[in-house]
């Protein structure tokens, strides 16, 4: 039997391609058919690939003729090989469109997927030095530094040796590294102007990565204005 449920189950759920392969399995049995020269052999094979096609075209909505048959079977044979090669010339220039527009659509998609990406941000061999540089200095000031409590002075060398590891020459965010401003806060409300040195060279470096953001964005250069107010909250 030509048909069975495996074969339905299998057929794509666009119809196009779904009567691209039911044209197949036909083109198939006709094959096996001509090998064997005895068509009247595969006459009940050919007549349920027939039959099948006129049910899904029906439950589709297809539009397609299909030829009434008579009571002759070697008619009828003829009547079906005639229709499914008539059919696969129709089919194939559809085809051919369908796979053209698909085509379209992908390669829209692809650029449409690249346009909808995050920018990456890009930083040269002497971007990655100066960084490295800037950040070993925050630490040599961090440590020479006796005011800053000792699980602070670990807590900031920590996170700042965390995020020389993150650099890279191509970065997708800088999340992490902004996240340097509430040190910035922290340090300036415990400790004031005895760690003043230590924040602007913090501020040194978030300017640095704002510049490489904004020329990637597109965006003015000019440093963000990074001020920290502390005012006390009354309760209302």
């Amino acid at each position: 039997m030509a048909i069975d449920k495996s074969f339905i189950e299998s057929l794509p759920s666009n119809p196009l391609l779904a009567e691209t392969k039911i044209i197949g399995e036909f083109n198939r049995i006709l094959e096996n058919a001509n090998k064997d020269f005895t068509r009247e052999a595969f006459y009940e094979d050919f007549l349920n690939i027939f039959s099948f096609y006129q049910v899904y075209a029906a439950k589709h909505s297809l539009n397609i003729n299909f030829p009434p048959l008579t009571n002759d079977k070697k008619i009828n044979t003829g009547i079906i090989i005639n229709f499914f090669e008539n059919r696969q010339k129709e089919t194939q220039i559809e085809l051919e469109d369908f796979l053209s527009f698909q085509k379209l659509i992908e390669k829209k998609s692809t650029f449409e997927s690249l346009l909808r990406e995050e920018i990456t941000y890009k930083l040269s061999d002497k971007d990655l030095n100066t960084l490295y540089h800037k950040f070993d200095s925050i630490i040599d000031l961090v440590n020479e530094n006796f005011d800053i409590k000792r699980n602070l002075k670990l807590r900031l060398i920590g996170y700042i040796g965390t995020l020389k590891k993150e650099l890279k020459p191509e970065m997708s965010n800088f999340d992490k590294f902004w996240s340097l401003v509430s040190y910035i806060g922290l340090l300036y409300g415990l400790y004031g102007d005895k760690v003043i040195k230590i924040i602007d060279r913090i501020k040194d470096v978030l300017n640095f990565i704002w510049k490489v953001q904004a020329t990637a964005e597109g965006l003015p250069i000019t440093n963000p204005v990074i001020t920290i107010i502390f005012k006390e909250i009354k309760p209302t």
